[in-house]
């Protein structure tokens, strides 16, 4: 007011105070399109940052699809191999197209990538070493040269063959991070940027104070939204989303962490179990596939609240779940599988109008120094086995 009151009165001054009101009105309406465009660019940056999640999420579910499907390719291999038993051919075939088909979702997600180019092709050329390598595993076990079979996996073509892989998948992960890290520092600095922006204007007047307000709330919503997106983001990469239990990434991190720490102090037992619902298949044919994913979420509830705290079980593919025991031996793993089992089998589980009894079948494998996580799981899946054909429904331990 007192500055209209200046301007109205006639003086001498008359003509600098108009100046400088004309001026400070400039200023205000600049500063003004200043804030719409930094609120503008903010919302640029944030919109390219969450569209980057979003590619970088479907990378790494693809990384993550074709790193189990090659670790199965080579664990049926090994399987067979070692047990001379053609059951363990099936996982292998299906690791062999499951990692054909990630790879072209993969491949063409990373068509435009220039930078990942040489490691897609990269990739394709350590598959097909991989599937030669293990192929002739096979095929020498097939016509009964199973010495020569042994000679090629103690060589290490196929560790060496399948850590090509996941160092290439690795890369390829990396980088896609680091660019989604990128784009979220720039989408962070820019609504920092924003947000000091409105600050600034909080000085001019009451009015440019609310707006700043306003405009601050904005930036710190969107700033706690991408910050819940990150967050859900990692979570999401090592979380079965069906379950809320650890996927096969995490068990597989923590089942090499403890291997380690029980190859320090070997007076650390580790046991390793791995169990599946018996005639799943059944239940998801009689009874619904909505039916089939009610079981998957029930027994893995069940199974978390059978074992030990210091347990831990992860959804490791379909209805197949595996379970890390610390400080157990067979005879104490056993105890708490069979609790488990007992646990799992107790009741039938309700799904709608459909009463589904279910059962599971366990087998355990003992950690012993030296061992690598392939060969522990193999074990324990061949002892999984011996407890499918024996009856199921029950808990063998591996030879």
């Amino acid at each position: 007011m007192w500055v209209v009151k200046q301007i109205a009165t006639r003086s001498r001054g008359s003509d600098w105070r108009g100046y400088f009101l004309i001026a400070c009105v400039i200023i205000l309406a600049l500063l003004l399109a200043g804030t719409s465009w930094s609120a503008w660019q903010s919302s640029i940056e944030r919109a390219a940052a969450e569209a980057r999640q979003d590619y970088t999420l479907e990378v790494l579910l693809e990384t993550d699809q074709l790193r189990t499907a090659a670790l199965q390719q080579i664990r049926g291999g090994r399987g067979y191999l070692l047990t001379g038993k053609r059951i363990f051919l099936h996982p292998h075939t299906e690791g062999k197209r499951d990692a054909a088909t990630a790879y072209d979702r993969l491949s063409g997600l990373l068509a435009d990538d220039t930078t990942q180019a040489p490691r897609i092709r990269a990739l394709k050329t350590d598959l097909a070493h991989l599937d030669t390598v293990v192929g002739s595993m096979i095929a020498s076990a097939a016509d009964g040269r199973q010495a020569d079979a042994l000679r090629t996996m103690r060589s290490g073509s196929d560790r060496d063959a399948i850590e090509a892989i996941m160092r290439t998948l690795d890369d390829i992960q990396g980088t896609e991070r680091a660019a989604l890290a990128t784009r979220t520092a720039i989408a962070q600095s820019r609504a920092i940027a924003n947000e000091r922006y409105q600050y600034m204007l909080a000085g001019i007047g009451l009015l440019l104070l609310w707006l700043s307000i306003l405009a601050t709330v904005y930036v710190r919503k969107a700033l706690a939204r991408e910050h819940a997106v990150r967050r859900e983001l990692e979570q999401f990469a090592l979380t079965d989303p069906l379950t809320g239990l650890p996927n096969r990434r995490a068990f597989m991190k923590a089942l090499t962490r403890s291997m380690a720490r029980a190859e320090l102090d070997r007076d650390r037992k580790l046991s390793l179990a791995i169990f599946d619902i018996d005639h799943f298949k059944r239940v998801n044919d009689l009874f619904g596939h909505p039916a089939g994913d009610a079981v998957i979420k029930e027994v893995g509830a069940r199974a978390a609240k059978a074992l030990r705290q210091r347990d831990l079980v992860g959804r490791i593919g379909g209805e197949e779940f595996a379970v890390l025991l610390p400080r157990a031996d067979l005879e104490t793993a056993r105890i708490a599988c069979e609790r488990l089992r007992e646990a799992i089998a107790g009741a039938p589980i309700v799904h709608g109008d459909a009463i589904i009894p279910v059962t599971a079948s366990v087998g355990i494998a003992e950690f012993r120094p030296g061992e690598d996580s392939d060969n522990l799981m193999i074990c324990a899946d061949a002892a999984l086995y011996e407890a499918k054909t024996g009856g199921r429904n029950q808990v063998r331990l591996a030879a």
